[in-house]
């Protein structure tokens, strides 16, 4: 004989599949959430490296253009002392004294200036405007004056006040005076 089973116990609804639908459904959207927020921090740390790369690039870019401006600089600097040292080639002493030799007396020469583009400014006092004329002649005659231009003359009392600007050719101008010693 067979035993049979008789279950008293009224059929109950199936009341544990909603809840357990329900909460497969938050457990794979809860992964998929998950899952995009590791690719999303993948992605986000990727460019940053990337743009920390670049901001190295720049950083280095920046650098040698620093380094290459100030090797501009020191051969500005460089090209600035070759300028000052030219002009202390020039032999301003003996120019001087020429300048003095041209003149009647060294009384006359009221202020004498070399500049650094190759001229010289003098200031000097003649009797009449005769001297002057003569005095830019006699410039006019040295190989190393490449222009003399009377550039005021005023009446004084007794006399006449000149001012000339002398353009030199500095290389011709040490040829025949020699350099400073």
């Amino acid at each position: 004989m067979m035993n049979t089973e008789i279950n008293f116990l009224e059929k109950q609804p199936k009341k544990y599949i909603a809840p357990l639908v329900l909460g497969i459904v938050c457990i794979l959207l809860l992964a998929c959430a998950i899952a995009v927020f590791l690719v999303q921090k993948n992605t986000y740390e990727n460019q940053i490296e990337v743009k920390k790369n670049k901001a190295s690039q720049l950083e280095t870019q920046l650098l040698e253009q620093q380094d290459e401006f100030a090797e501009e600089q020191k051969l500005q600097e460089l090209q600035q002392e070759v300028v000052a040292l030219k002009a202390e080639k020039i032999p301003n002493v003996i120019l001087y004294k020429e300048m003095l030799a041209f003149l009647s007396s060294s009384e006359q020469l009221l202020s004498y200036d070399y500049t650094s583009v190759n001229q010289l400014i003098i200031d000097a006092e003649f009797v009449t405007l005769k001297e002057v004329s003569i005095y830019v002649n006699k410039l006019l005659k040295q190989d190393y004056v490449k222009g003399t231009e009377l550039t005021s003359v005023s009446k004084m009392k007794t006399s006449y006040q000149a001012t000339l600007t002398i353009s030199l050719d500095s290389e011709i101008l040490v040829k025949e005076l020699g350099e400073n010693d």
